[in-house]
Formats: C-alpha cells, sequence, structure tokens
C-alpha cells in the first residue's frame, strides 16, 4: 500500500462515512417521530459509522507508535488540542452563550449557578450539552494523546484491555466521556496497527487475498450489521454480552464494507470526485451541517407544521447542505474563523483525517 493509495482511497471511505454522519442526523426524530423505514435505515448507519472515522484516525496515525515521547510527546498534544479541543470549546461556548441570551431577552431567570453548571456540563460532561454531537472531538483527543504512552506496551495486552473496554464498561457513564473513549479506543488501535502492518509486510498481496474472499467478507458484513439494526429497530432483547459483541463487530463489518464499495466505484470518475470533495471536507460537514439542519427542522416542523417526514428529511438534507459553500466561501476565508471553528491554520491546512499524527 503506497502513500498515493493511502491518501485516495482513505479519503474516499471518509468521503463515503460523513456522507452516512449526514444522513443520519438528517433523520433525527428530536422534531417529528421517526417512521420505522427510517429508524432502521438510521440504526443501520449508527451501527459503524463513527467507527470507521476512529479506525481511519488511527490509521492515519501510526507515527505515534515510534514516537519519542520525551521529545515530541508535548507539541503532539499541543496540536491536538489547537485542531480538536479549540474547535469543541468554541462551538460549545457560542451555542451556550446563544441559549443564554435568549434566556435573558424572554425573561428567564439566570443566575451563576446555571452557568457554573454550563461550564461543568461542556468540560465534565461534553455529551450532555446542548452540543452534544461533538462528544468525537473530545473523545478523539484523549485517545489520541493516550494512544503514544499505551503503545509502549506490547500490542497483544493493548488490543486484549481496549476490548475488554468496550465489551464491559457500560455506556451510560458520560463523565469525561469515559462510555465513548472506552468503546472507540479498540478501533483507534485496530487502524494504527493495521496501517503498521501493511507498512512493514509491503511485498504480502494483502488486495489479492482480500479480492478473493471479498464477496464473502461482504455477505458476512451485511448480514452482521442487518441484524443488528433489526435487533435494535425492534427492541429485541437478547444478552446484553452478545448485543455488545455484535456492535463491536459492526464497526468492523462497516470498514470492510466501505473498502469494498471504494474498490468498486473507482472507475465511476462521477463518484470518485465527490467522495474526494466530500472527505476533503469531512470536518466541515459534521462541525456545520448539524445547525443548518436545525433550522430546516425548525422551520418544516415549528412554523410551516409539516408532519411528513419525508419532506422533512429532504428538507434537512438540502438546507443542511448549505454548509458546505458557508464554509467554503465565507468560514474558510477567514483565518482566524478556521483556526477556532475548523482547528485549521494557514500553516496546516488540513481536514479530518488529519486528526492524527501525520506531522510528529
Amino acid at each position: 500500500m503506497d502513500k498515493q493509495y493511502d491518501i485516495k482511497e482513505i479519503n474516499y471511505i471518509k468521503g463515503l462515512a460523513i456522507l452516512l454522519v449526514f444522513i443520519g442526523h438528517s433523520a433525527t426524530p428530536s422534531f417529528l417521530e421517526r417512521p420505522y423505514i427510517y429508524e432502521l435505515i438510521v440504526q443501520l448507519i449508527y451501527s459503524f459509522h463513527m467507527s470507521v472515522f476512529f479506525i481511519v484516525s488511527g490509521f492515519l496515525s501510526y507515527k505515534v507508535i515510534d514516537m519519542n515521547l520525551k521529545e515530541n510527546y508535548y507539541n503532539f498534544v499541543k496540536s491536538k488540542f489547537f485542531r480538536l479541543i479549540i474547535p469543541f470549546l468554541t462551538i460549545s461556548f457560542l451555542t451556550n452563550s446563544m441559549i443564554l441570551i435568549l434566556q435573558y431577552i424572554f425573561n428567564e431567570p439566570l443566575n451563576i449557578s446555571s452557568i457554573i453548571d454550563m461550564i461543568k456540563t461542556i468540560f465534565l460532561y461534553p455529551e450532555n450539552g446542548v452540543m452534544g454531537a461533538l462528544w468525537f472531538l473530545y473523545t478523539l483527543f484523549i485517545i489520541s494523546i493516550i494512544s503514544p504512552i499505551i503503545v509502549k506496551l506490547p500490542m497483544k495486552i493493548v488490543l486484549t484491555l481496549s476490548l475488554l473496554l468496550n465489551l464491559l464498561i457500560p455506556q451510560d457513564k458520560n463523565f469525561l466521556s469515559t462510555s465513548r473513549i472506552s468503546f472507540f479506543l479498540i478501533y483507534f488501535l485496530i487502524g494504527l496497527y493495521f496501517r503498521k502492518y501493511f507498512f512493514e509486510n509491503k511485498n504480502i498481496e494483502i488486495r489479492g487475498i482480500i479480492a478473493l474472499k471479498k464477496y464473502i467478507a461482504c455477505i458476512i458484513s451485511l448480514v452482521g450489521i442487518i441484524y443488528y439494526a433489526y435487533i435494535i429497530t425492534n427492541q429485541i432483547q437478547i444478552p446484553i454480552y452478545i448485543l455488545r459483541t455484535l456492535n463491536f463487530l459492526c464497526g468492523l463489518f462497516g470498514v470492510i464494507l466501505l473498502i469494498i464499495i471504494v474498490e468498486n466505484i473507482q472507475a465511476f470518475k462521477t463518484c470518485v470526485i465527490s467522495l474526494s470533495f466530500l472527505g476533503k471536507y469531512s470536518m466541515d460537514i459534521y462541525l456545520l451541517s448539524w445547525f443548518f439542519q436545525v433550522i430546516s427542522m425548525i422551520l418544516t416542523s415549528n412554523i410551516l407544521k409539516i408532519n411528513n417526514y419525508n419532506i422533512f428529511f429532504i428538507s434537512n438534507v438540502a438546507i443542511g447542505s448549505l454548509s458546505i459553500p458557508f464554509s467554503i466561501y465565507i468560514l474558510r476565508r477567514s483565518t482566524l474563523l478556521k483556526l477556532l471553528i475548523l482547528g485549521e491554520n494557514s500553516k496546516n491546512n488540513l481536514t479530518i483525517e488529519s486528526i492524527s499524527s501525520n506531522n510528529i
């Protein structure tokens, strides 16, 4: 796997993954109850879409395995802070400030205690706040800064312990995003070690092996994801650790499916260009589309009183898509806004994959 293959195909996978994130957010049940078919589709997407991003982030962070902690760790943490936490804090504080202003305008009671609770939620319980959707940045920051340390341990021990965390830690531990970190750490490490394996085994015909077995892998992955989504959608009760094992496997199944899709669409130029574009602006879409979609949701359900979920969904997709030109033609033209909201500066114009350690 050469560098060109890494960048192009990983970017296509990111493009597919962010498209799934966007669709999932467009089909929110927050304003209108989600019909069954939408619920099933969303559960299909949610079974693996964020796991893909953690695997991709790990894949692109392979250099942390050989990082000299004494010489490079401080600058590494600082770069992750600017890339991940600055956007997290900027958007969180802006959003909460707007809510406080609206409360003041409408004469709702404000006190120091509520402001302190808001700040505490942002820093200690990021999933519980009004911008809980930003948990990815917070979680990836923690995983990124602990990974150079834990990979100094033997790989088998690291993977075994991280898998146990994935399967055993309850999913309702929101303090410091504990549940998210425990769940997604294994995916980051899988991506990281998988990349290292490729570099150490360049002469092995990995793609040939995959080509021989990809149809079987595709069928198994599809069946696994559909089965999991069906269980969640229909609220079927099965033993919790069987469910969590299936949930873990769905993250791997999703990556397998996206790799197979990417391998089979490269002859279609329009698809490749579109996915490359989406991959390039994946951070922008992730951070900004939700605001446009909320406007759409309020417009359709609260103002226009539209109860048709198909119209509601289409409106969310259409208006949410405006986040891309907004970012390209307005936000990205300001160096300050690009730094504060996207975590980028003029010397380091990166996309969501470069939450990795490419610049160690």
